[in-house]
């Protein structure tokens, strides 16, 4: 397992060569926060600092500045695509908002389980699926339906420890998990559900780029070597 970063990013993105992150920086005589951005190529293992506005394009998309002008905060959101180009953007807060793919918000609304509020998104098909942290569950937001039609995991179960995120890989979601300190796999052909990998601190984010894994812990970012955390 190579460290790659020795500290927690204020978000990270994936690209097809690597990933873009945002850095904090020291605050100015305001006292607001500077930030800068990075680009790292996973191939060419070269760091370079880029622009905001490419760090945008990649989290939202070619008509990142329409979205980016209607959503003010680009940070603290999760955002994934659907295969027809739609864009979804979930807040902190539990709003949602459907970006079609000229940019236009297509609807807004709270998107809640059990009164908390959800984190991160993966499609699947015109549904997505979303980390609720404080139920100890992920859900399926139906978007046919416009409302939560399935759930895995929940309440005092083990089957997730607090799921922070989650990404989807083929037929598969992977959850980051922060207190049970692993990612889990759920199949999603039966919905059955695996230990992927483990570590012995809190598991924030996971995602591919080629046939590289990265995940971000709580003590930095790193790149996986092949048996890095798997059940044996």
């Amino acid at each position: 397992m190579k460290q790659i970063l020795d500290y927690m990013p204020l978000d990270i993105v994936p690209h097809p060569d690597g990933f873009v992150i945002i850095q904090p920086n020291e605050k100015d005589s305001n006292g607001k926060l500077r930030v800068s951005f990075w680009f790292y190529d996973l191939k060419s293992m070269v760091v370079q600092k880029v622009r905001k506005s490419f760090f945008n394009e990649c989290k939202f998309g070619p008509n990142y500045q329409d979205i980016v002008m209607q959503v003010n905060d680009y940070i603290s959101c999760a955002v994934c695509e659907n295969p027809r180009g739609i864009m979804n953007v979930i807040f902190p807060t539990g709003e949602m908002g459907i970006f079609d793919t000229r940019g236009t918000l297509a609807w807004t609304g709270d998107l809640l389980y059990h009164d908390c509020t959800l984190r991160s998104c993966a499609p699947e098909g015109k549904n997505l699926w979303c980390a609720v942290p404080d139920q100890n569950a992920i859900v399926r937001y139906n978007k046919k339906l416009q409302r939560i039609d399935f759930r895995i995991g929940g309440g005092k179960t083990t089957t997730f420890g607090r799921p922070m995120s989650l990404s989807r890989y083929e037929k598969n979601l992977y959850v980051c998990c922060k207190a049970s300190q692993n990612i889990k796999k759920v199949d999603l052909k039966n919905y059955t559900v695996t230990t992927y990998r483990e570590f012995e601190e809190p598991v924030l984010r996971y995602f591919r780029v080629g046939k590289q894994e990265v995940v971000v812990l709580s003590s930095g970012t790193y790149l996986l070597d092949e048996r890095d955390g798997k059940k044996s």
